[in-house]
């Protein structure tokens, strides 16, 4: 073999090494999405859990809504200009639930998942966040099983619980002005 044929494959094997040891250093929140923004849940309730009465002293059935903090960032704060294309506009969201217990049939275990519609818009900004407050635990949920059976419940009546703790597990979906869709999750116990 001669010198400049194994500098040559050294070479080749060296540029290759580099090219699959950076290519496993990218972040992840730099491939996410196809966007130039991600869209973060920064809190869900102030990091509180929600307290939920499935229905009022006064016997009145009603929704429990909490506040969340987003928050739009640029991928790459330095090659990104900042422009109208990256305004988000969130357009949904979703809420699954679950319980630490690892029961989870909806309609008997945790209730059904539930889904709904915002128009809010948000700037891309270098710190800070914006509220946005949804619902989490519709009025209709609390007329169905689980949360139903807990209706009048008081110590021992129906020999079931008398608090069931669940978590709500939220994302929601916005599309940056240019078109490109993002997401951004949180949880709530409740």
């Amino acid at each position: 073999m001669n010198r400049s044929f194994i500098r040559s494959t050294i070479g080749s094997l060296g540029t290759l090494a580099l090219a699959a040891s950076l290519s496993g250093c990218t972040a992840n929140y730099a491939t996410e999405n196809s966007a130039s923004v991600n869209l973060y849940v920064v809190s869900v309730n102030g990091g509180k859990p929600l307290a939920s009465d499935v229905q009022g002293s006064a016997g009145v059935v009603a929704p429990d809504s909490a506040d969340l903090l987003v928050a739009i960032r640029f991928k790459n704060l330095g090659l990104t200009p900042p422009s109208v294309a990256n305004v988000v506009i969130v357009e949904r969201y979703e809420i699954k639930y679950r319980r630490s217990d690892g029961r989870g049939v909806e309609g008997q275990d945790v209730p059904y998942s539930i889904s709904g519609n915002i128009t809010m818009g948000f700037d891309v900004k270098t710190f800070g966040t914006d509220p946005l407050t949804i619902e989490v635990v519709r009025a209709q949920a609390k007329l169905e099983p689980p949360l139903r059976n807990l209706r009048g419940a008081t110590s021992g009546t129906f020999g079931g619980a008398l608090v069931v703790t669940m978590f709500a597990d939220i994302t929601i979906h916005g599309r940056t002005i240019s078109g490109q869709a993002v997401t951004g999750s949180g949880s709530l116990q409740i």
